[in-house]
């Protein structure tokens, strides 16, 4: 199998598990990692619902369930570029490449640096790894 795509796989995986490891910490009683700076913030966010959904459940449970949803997708994603490259199939194989680019652009726009980077470099190893 492909080196560098297993490496591009390893790079998604290994973003995703670590969201996964730390929005499950900030299931428990004192969150760290997606808890707003201003520690105020917090309760506001644990009394109130989302104007889409005002009988849901509070801000802060919306806030970990995308989190925890986007750690799943993360890890599908990377099992994907896997399954693309031992199975060769090729139409796929643009299709992750773009979705790893609009991952970027979504991590430049709307969440930090290191997802950015890291979906930067795992789209550039699956991109090399399918056109060598």
């Amino acid at each position: 199998m492909n080196l560098l795509a297993i490496a591009s796989a390893a790079v998604f995986a290994v973003l995703g598990i670590l969201h996964l490891v730390y929005t499950i910490h900030d299931f428990g009683e004192r969150p760290r990692y997606f808890r707003p700076r201003d520690n105020a913030l917090m309760p506001a966010m644990r009394q109130t619902t989302t104007a889409i959904a005002p009988g849901g459940r509070d801000y802060w449970s919306g806030i970990l369930g995308f989190n925890l949803s986007h750690s799943i997708g993360v890890l599908l994603f990377a099992l994907l570029i896997v399954l693309a490259t031992q199975y060769e199939i090729m139409w796929l194989k643009p299709v992750l490449i773009t979705l790893g680019l609009i991952f970027a652009v979504i991590a430049w726009r709307c969440w930090f640096r290191i997802p950015m980077w890291g979906s930067l470099i795992g789209t550039t190893l699956m991109t090399a790894a399918w056109l060598a």
